[in-house]
């Protein structure tokens, strides 16, 4: 195995493990981020990076993890990089609560990848799409996306995937009221962890506790949460303390109240240790109601108080990491667009305003890294004024550059990347197949010609030869240009102000 399939495999790994356990996950993320850096490899530090902000996310550290992911994001066009980027933030986002946010950045972060990139980013961006478009929804559970996500998860083959959308869609089934549907999906979250040895992790037993509960199997709900609190591997920082409250409903339903006590109690103490609010809330509710039905309405009174002081001493909580993290986007932004602003500048041509060559050059180069299926058909033009010098040396080279500019004008309004490529040659690339592109440079062509330049100087004529080809398999930057180029001298020798294409 060469270095890059390695290192390829390893982001793989840990954000398939992102999702089974966290123990060590930290440092191999870092370490994967100390090779890539020394190999020259931005794309896999960043996305080593990235692995270390959902960590952060998962962690109960949104503010920071939504930072971190954000800071790749405004620093990197790696399209994979882009797309994992969204989907850290989507993560973040709706751990925050920030559901309609979140949807937005998972869009992209599932539509941008495409085949041939990693299978195992495919499926986490899947799986979080299906989740974020079912986690809120109002109505019915929406199982495409659910399905959608599970057909790449089970070609990927990677068993905690495959059980991390099967718990989604069984818990959004539940929470929407499909019970069977839910309980159909739990028994192929056991079947498949049997099958393959890949234990539940505690969110995953979590919901196999409680549909079996809803179903009527409360022996079978209380070993399978049982284990969970005591050695299953949480993959979120409110896993255990959740299924602990899991296991009080349980307690509390067979008419074990003070088990069910001791345990919200448990609970209680697990979410001070590690600052989770919302699962001290929910564990107050229900203290509350075992109070209730213990007869001792006092306490549950008390606890109802507590339990709404907390809520709301909650939600002002998040608004504020809420607010956090909308003020380290503002931050992120500033400084974004003062780079490229300044970017901008240096890779503006200052008489026309078109790109300069390098970023031509850098913009063509960017086309040929992506995969064939996701950027389409490319064209390349190139297009060179006739007689230019003897326009400067009979109107001036004042209305030489009035020419230019005029004739950048025209070309900006190409729908495609327009630069001068030097002197009076400019370049077009067009993500259009060759007839439209033909079609675009025929009318810049006979634009030009038609432009009023009387208004610019008595006499003065200008017309344009253009050279055309379009990206073939094999292509490099060179040899498409290149081809561009022979074009472009034929239609120089057949006469001028014409288009020749390939």
């Amino acid at each position: 195995m060469n270095v890059g399939a390695e290192t390829v495999e390893a982001v793989e790994s840990l954000v398939a493990d992102v999702y089974v356990s966290h123990a060590g996950l930290a440092g191999r993320a870092a370490e994967l981020v100390r090779r890539a850096e020394a190999a020259g490899d931005r794309r896999h530090a960043d996305l080593g990076r990235l692995v270390v902000a959902e960590l952060h996310n998962r962690g109960g550290r949104v503010a920071e993890g939504v930072r971190q992911a954000r800071e790749v994001l405004a620093g990197t066009d790696d399209r994979i990089v882009v797309a994992h980027a969204h989907a850290v933030i989507a993560g973040g986002l709706w751990r925050i609560g920030d559901n309609a946010d979140a949807v937005r950045h998972a869009y992209p972060a599932n539509r941008m990848l495409v085949d041939g990139d990693p299978p195992v980013l495919r499926v986490d961006h899947a799986i979080i799409l299906a989740l974020q478009v079912n986690d809120q929804r109002i109505g019915g559970i929406s199982h495409e996306e659910f399905r959608a996500a599970q057909e790449l998860a089970d070609a990927a083959g990677v068993p905690a995937l495959i059980l991390a959308n099967l718990n989604n869609w069984a818990w959004c089934s539940y929470t929407h009221g499909d019970l069977q549907s839910a309980a159909a999906l739990v028994q192929r979250m056991r079947e498949h962890s049997a099958a393959t040895g890949e234990p539940l992790n505690a969110s995953c037993a979590d919901t196999v506790a409680r549909i079996l509960l809803e179903t009527g199997r409360s022996a079978e709900a209380t070993a399978v949460i049982e284990q969970a609190v005591a050695s299953a591997q949480p993959t979120d920082s409110d896993a255990i303390p959740a299924a602990m409250i899991t296991l009080a409903d349980i307690q509390r339903r067979e008419g074990n109240i003070g088990t069910a006590l001791r345990t919200l109690e448990e609970c209680r103490r697990t979410a001070a240790r590690d600052h989770l609010p919302d699962v001290d809330a929910l564990a107050l509710r229900m203290i509350a109601g075992c109070h209730a039905e213990l007869g001792d309405f006092r306490a549950a009174y008390q606890e109802m108080v507590d339990f709404h002081e907390a809520w709301t001493l909650r939600r002002s909580e998040r608004s504020e990491v809420v607010a956090r993290v909308a003020h380290a986007q503002y931050a992120v932004d500033e400084a974004q667009r003062t780079t490229e602003r300044f970017r901008e500048m240096a890779e503006r041509d200052a008489l026309t305003g078109l790109w300069n060559r390098r970023r031509s050059d850098a913009h063509l180069a960017a086309a040929l890294d992506e995969p064939a299926a996701a950027r389409g058909p490319v064209s390349v033009a190139l297009l060179d004024l006739d007689h230019f010098k003897l326009i400067n040396d009979t109107f001036s080279h004042a209305a030489g550059d009035v020419v230019l500019r005029r004739v950048a004008a025209i070309l900006a309004e190409a729908d495609g990347h327009a630069g001068r490529h030097g002197g009076e040659e400019f370049i077009l690339i067009l993500n259009v197949d060759r007839a439209e592109a033909a079609r675009r440079c025929e009318a810049l062509r006979a634009a030009i010609h038609a432009y009023a330049w009387e208004s610019v100087a008595a006499g003065l004529r200008v017309t344009a030869s253009i050279g055309l080809a379009v990206l073939r398999p094999g292509d490099d930057a060179h040899s498409v240009v290149r081809r561009a180029d022979e074009n472009l001298y034929a239609a120089k020798r057949a006469g001028r102000n014409r288009l020749i294409a390939e």
